[in-house]
């Protein structure tokens, strides 16, 4: 794996198929929010995934690597921790960061203690969220402040 602009690459693409910087699965109830994160993801050279469940989660997770997840904590069939666990059980390598509308300081300790990198509170800042992501994928310390790489150089 080679470093570009701050995020892994697995392999070389072509000028015609560039390869994503990495893989994230954006795990939220909320339809419409999943669908405008992902868009905005992907213009940013990242290859997205989105479900509406835990249950749907762990079903991606069990069939392929994501490098980042983007976990909710209120999920209609299973809460965000009991997600979270199962994906680290599968994953251990994979890194979650848990995004929440619905925040206790309970959760998001639990949250940490149970494998998760970070804990954001919606609404979030776009620039802050990709950061965290790039940070994320790159195995660097999310609770460090550093600048937004800007990856449409």
């Amino acid at each position: 794996m080679s470093g570009i602009m701050g995020a892994q690459v697995k392999n070389a693409g072509t000028d015609n198929h560039p390869v994503p910087l990495f893989s994230v699965l954006v795990v939220d109830d909320e339809k419409e929010f999943i669908h405008t994160l992902m868009k905005r993801l992907r213009r940013r050279g990242l290859e997205c995934e989105g479900v509406l469940s835990g249950e749907e989660a762990i079903s991606k997770i069990c069939a392929r690597e994501f490098d980042v997840v983007l976990l909710d904590m209120k999920l209609p069939d299973m809460d965000g921790n009991s997600t979270l666990v199962e994906i680290k059980t599968m994953r251990p390598d994979t890194r979650v960061i848990i995004l929440t509308g619905h925040a206790s300081v309970n959760e998001g300790v639990e949250g940490i203690k149970n494998g998760a990198v970070d804990y954001l509170m919606k609404p979030v800042e776009f620039e802050s969220l990709f950061e965290k992501l790039l940070m994320a994928a790159n195995r660097t310390d999310c609770s460090q402040s550093s600048h937004v790489i800007d990856t449409r150089k």
